[in-house]
């Protein structure tokens, strides 16, 4: 059953489609594409690995839920290229590990809201998001999803930062989840050039990324350091929230 909307599915007869590639299976695209895999499915993996050691989410909430909703509107709502709909089926079941694991623990992050709040601040951001990716493939004739996807990284990349400097501590985090999103994200968007070159948005996006990405990797690498720990240690221990002192009330004794 098609899904789309007959505006999205008969794109030819209007307009070339924003993910109309120059050449979608070259040589080039398919070595680039296993390295992007590779690297992808290394970052999940650790990821989710980390955030079970440290009881702390490895990938920040609110990306969780936007990239939740994103591989379920590319999995089951949108028709895709006949190479890319089993890859949005793998990443979707990496997605429901992670949403289970900010079910668990995504909360810490959240102090002032209450268990049911959060989670309807989850799943909230996750149906507002689904209906934008969808909207997005409609109105910018992009079926692969690749705009609202590089945004997406866009912002992953940011909210890594974020999530680093307000939690003071590499709880969740690691060189190597950080080292393997940056080589992904390089890859994708040596892809993007190779197939896309037009793009003039998407690859600007892709600079971005990449500089964002080896800020975080030296920035998680010189605070995993400050923990006394070693950065590329794979069995590091725990990593507990860092004390935070509140200044004293009481009156100063005369």
């Amino acid at each position: 059953m098609n899904w789309l909307p007959p505006a999205l599915v008969d794109l030819p007869s209007v307009a070339p489609s924003a993910s109309e590639p120059r050449d979608f299976r070259n040589g080039w695209f398919w070595a680039i594409v296993v390295g992007i895999a590779l690297f992808w499915f290394l970052a999940y993996c650790l990821a989710i690995h980390r955030a079970y050691v440290d009881k702390r989410t490895g990938i920040p909430t609110v990306v969780v839920a936007i990239n939740f909703s994103w591989e379920f509107v590319h999995s089951f709502v949108i028709d895709q290229e006949p190479a890319q709909r089993p890859a949005n089926f793998i990443w979707f079941f990496f997605d429901i590990i992670i949403v289970y694991q900010v079910m668990k623990y995504g909360k810490k992050d959240f102090p002032k809201l209450t268990e049911r709040n959060f989670q309807r601040l989850f799943w909230g951001i996750c149906g507002y998001c689904a209906v934008q990716h969808y909207l997005m493939a409609y109105e910018f004739r992009d079926v692969l999803g690749m705009y609202s996807g590089v945004a997406l990284n866009v912002g992953l990349s940011a909210s890594f930062i974020i999530t680093l400097r307000q939690r003071r501590s590499s709880a969740g985090q690691s060189v190597h989840i950080a080292v393997c999103k940056t080589l992904g994200s390089f890859l994708a968007g040596l892809n993007v050039l190779i197939i896309f070159p037009s793009r003039a948005l998407v690859l600007f996006w892709f600079v971005i990324i990449l500089v964002l990405d080896l800020t975080y990797v030296r920035m998680v690498f010189r605070q995993i350091r400050a923990e006394g720990q070693s950065p590329w240690a794979l069995n590091r221990p725990p990593v507990t929230d860092p004390v935070v002192h509140e200044p004293s009330t009481a009156p100063a004794v005369a």
